[in-house]
């Protein structure tokens, strides 16, 4: 009874000394929803959605619940007659049901949809600040959790991936990574070895909902076998336990995803057999290794025993898909690559934006800080400590290598960044120890706030300077994407609809329709009849839309991938279409209020 007495005792303590955790995770929330007011109003109002994945998630969202099974991805209305099978999961798709139907008890479907789209986002945020927080106190101590929340609110994926309505999968996927680090980094310590178990939850958890954390997963990966290296048989437990985590939630979270008929498939560009194989084979191998410990008492044979390891996982990936050791996107048409991906904003590479020197520099030079930070921590640390921040500083450092290739991998590596800061800014702290704790607090927020991206952002911003013409382009490609522009559309019959690519998951969403084409790499014949019949001259597109059963054709100016097309075609349909010429084989249905040209097909002559 008394030692029941001494946990709950211990239990309110704990409890007690996080009481200013949460004062500082609450005021980031609060100023959080603040900041994002007018987007919350606009979904709750409008039901708007401001990116094309997460309209695209709603429509799955809405196809579960309607009773679709849960291993079919396919989206029937996209890329007709047959449907597109996605390369999603529905890993996402089982918070955002339950809240809907939490919601749906009380509000109408599409409110209970509305709020559902405000609450997750929200919830996520939330726990990103908790996770940074814990990440931060296993890599430097206390103090810095404080400073971890301050730079997290402070950093720019809170408004990108964060804002209301972002129900796509980018949010999770950023949570499953600082959740992942953050375990790794404490199951270095041996007397800590459950927690390199845990850290293959969420890192399998991650792979079942898309492969864009794999890069970072190979450092996490390959920490706890250089520690083996290094250590010998002092880390063979360490070894084995997670080990024995990736062999029991690798598969868990492959058979919970993947259906048995897919089994024995690879796919480049979702979790499939050659990713499961390689994961498992790996497993094997530090089982096998950690098991072996006392015999592999000399450094040589350690190298030589992970080289086998290793060897022996790219051969298991090399052996099922090796065409997949390269760009995921591989099967990509060329054509769609170049009028499409290519002017995808989120798709391009950071020299994309040397035009914008303020969003260059507040996006990209906080994760270079937070890199210095690391290395500098990793430097002037021993033992245990040092190994952390050489592991945090080794995936900031893929994070913005693969960020120069794609701008959006900043959003997923600025977390891990502003958690080297954060230690940074508690080593400060520590110097700092006969000063005022005022003065203190007061000199370590504003350091934080000075290379933050959101301060960066702030202080590179010029007062009255003009809107750039990315900012003008945005707003006139915004009308074409806007809630209200649909109602029209929505009210025709259903039909079989071919428009630009970047507007399919917006037509999905908001009408009955049927869509050829939608921003999603996988949609290859789909995309590229509608890339070729607005290419074509207005006699070829005819043959080309009737041969594929469309009933209606839209176009949108100002439209991502309009300029790209007339730029391609100046004597195509999309050109015709953009200068407001009359073409023989489309009747133009007139819709008011919109900033649509529909049409539909005359009968053929």
């Amino acid at each position: 009874m008394s030692a029941l007495a001494g946990e709950a005792a211990e239990f309110r303590a704990r409890a007690r000394r996080e009481i200013p955790l949460l004062a500082a995770i609450v005021p980031a929330l609060a100023g959080a929803a603040l900041l994002t007011l007018p987007r919350a109003r606009a979904v709750w109002s409008a039901g708007e959605f401001y990116d094309s994945d997460d309209a695209m998630r709603a429509v799955q969202l809405r196809d579960l619940l309607a009773g679709q099974a849960w291993f079919d991805m396919t989206a029937r209305r996209l890329d007709p007659p047959d449907g597109l099978f996605m390369h999603w999961s529905r890993v996402v798709d089982t918070p955002l049901a339950a809240l809907d139907l939490l919601f749906g008890l009380f509000l109408v479907p599409e409110m209970a949809e509305r709020a559902t789209r405000l609450a997750f986002p929200f919830l996520c945020l939330a726990l990103l600040f908790a996770l940074a927080a814990f990440a931060a106190r296993v890599f430097a101590d206390r103090s810095a959790r404080f400073a971890a929340v301050w730079l997290v609110f402070l950093s720019a994926p809170m408004f990108v991936q964060f804002t209301p309505g972002r129900i796509d999968h980018h949010a999770p996927q950023i949570l499953l990574l600082t959740a992942t680090f953050g375990l790794v980094s404490l199951g270095l310590d041996a007397k800590r070895p459950w927690a390199l178990a845990a850290a293959a939850a969420p890192l399998a958890l991650s792979l079942a909902i898309s492969l864009e954390n794999l890069p970072f997963f190979i450092v996490a990966l390959a920490t706890p076998a250089i520690l083996f290296l290094i250590e010998g048989k002092t880390a063979a437990r360490r070894l084995l336990s997670f080990a024995l985590g990736l062999l029991v939630f690798a598969p868990l979270t492959f058979a919970a995803t993947v259906a048995p008929s897919r089994y024995g498939l690879s796919a480049c560009d979702a979790y499939s057999a050659v990713h499961i194989r390689a994961v498992l084979v790996g497993a094997l191998g530090f089982a096998a290794l950690a098991a072996a410990a006392p015999r592999l008492d000399t450094f040589p044979r350690r190298i030589v025993g992970l080289g086998l390891v290793g060897a022996a996982a790219l051969g298991a990936f090399l052996a099922s898909a090796p065409h997949c050791l390269g760009d995921p996107l591989v099967a990509l048409d060329p054509l769609l690559r170049d009028l499409w991906l290519s002017h995808v904003t989120e798709a391009k590479p950071l020299k994309a934006f040397v035009s914008d020197p303020a969003l260059l520099v507040s996006t990209a030079a906080p994760v270079l800080l937070g890199l210095v930070a690391a290395v500098a921590l990793a430097w002037r640390e021993r033992g245990l400590a040092r190994g952390r921040w050489a592991m945090l500083a080794a995936a900031i450092l893929i994070g913005f290598t693969a960020a120069l290739w794609q701008i959006r991998v900043f959003s997923s590596v600025t977390p891990l960044a502003m958690v080297a800061l954060a230690g940074a800014a508690a080593a400060l702290s520590a110097r700092l120890a006969g000063v005022t704790p005022l003065l203190r607090w007061l000199t370590i927020g504003l350091l934080c706030l000075f290379v933050s991206p959101m301060g960066l952002a702030l202080a590179l911003q010029s007062e009255g300077e003009a809107a750039p013409r990315e900012t003008v382009l945005r707003e006139t490609r915004r009308a074409c994407l806007a809630a209200g522009a649909f109602s029209g559309l929505a009210a025709l019959p259903p039909a079989r609809i071919v428009a630009p690519v970047d507007m399919g998951a917006h037509i999905l969403a908001f009408t009955p329709h049927h869509v050829f084409a939608a921003p999603y790499h996988r949609d290859n014949r789909g995309n590229r009849l509608a890339v070729d019949a607005f290419l074509a001259e207005p006699a070829a597109a005819e043959r080309l839309l009737r041969a594929a059963g469309a009933e209606l054709l839209l176009w949108c100016d100002g439209g991502e991938t309009g300029d790209a097309l007339i730029e391609r075609a100046p004597h195509g349909l999309a050109a015709a279409l953009a200068r407001g010429e009359s073409v023989p084989f489309l009747e133009k249905i007139p819709l008011e209020r919109s900033p649509f040209h529909v049409f539909a097909l005359r009968p053929a002559q």
